[in-house]
């Protein structure tokens, strides 16, 4: 047995309903795609706007109490010293407790400015991971002269390997950086 409804019985207030939340969602969907959105990362993968972050940086942490025991025994803590950026568009890299971070950054599209880099420990103990997590600050530097800053999250994190007699540990703080 074929059950069918009739066309007609379908509300057009419905359809009509219905309608424009699947013409948003489409539009949400292909935004940044290049279909949608003309904006930011349509073109190349490369910073257009805002783009002139290298440089050299002075970090204050919220909070620059020592980090503990465990990091102090692994002779790791919180960055002293500026922070230098060097920047090869859209890479960015820099070098935080001996250990060399990289990241990319588009500039105005996104103003975020994400590193990453990990290291191993001495006598190969394992290892340790750096991870610098920003905000570019509006506005975003144009020219290298202009003035600069980003706010964030700095984490360190010891993994030493089953042998190495000592525990791990981990630094998470919230910084500021103003060049």
């Amino acid at each position: 047995m074929h059950i069918e409804s009739p066309r007609g019985a379908r509300s057009p207030k419905a359809v009509t309903f219905l309608r424009i939340p699947v013409l948003l969602a489409v539009g949400m969907m292909t935004m940044g795609s290049g279909l949608g959105n003309p904006g930011c990362n349509s073109g190349p993968d490369e910073c257009e706007d805002g783009c002139a972050i290298a440089g050299t940086y002075q970090l204050q942490f919220t909070d620059s109490s020592p980090p503990g025991a465990d990091c102090e025994a692994w002779g790791l803590g919180l960055p002293t010293g500026p922070l230098v950026l060097a920047f090869d568009n859209p890479t960015v890299t820099t070098t935080v407790n001996d250990a060399e971070l990289r990241g990319l950054y588009y500039g105005e599209c996104s103003l975020s400015l994400n590193l990453f880099g990990t290291r191993t420990l001495p006598d190969n103990q394992g290892y340790y991971s750096v991870s610098l997590e920003a905000k570019v600050l509006e506005p975003a530097p144009a020219k290298a002269s202009a003035p600069a800053s980003f706010e964030g999250e700095y984490e360190l994190t010891v993994e030493p390997s089953g042998d190495a007699g000592m525990a791990g540990c981990r630094i998470k703080r919230n910084f500021t950086a103003t060049r």
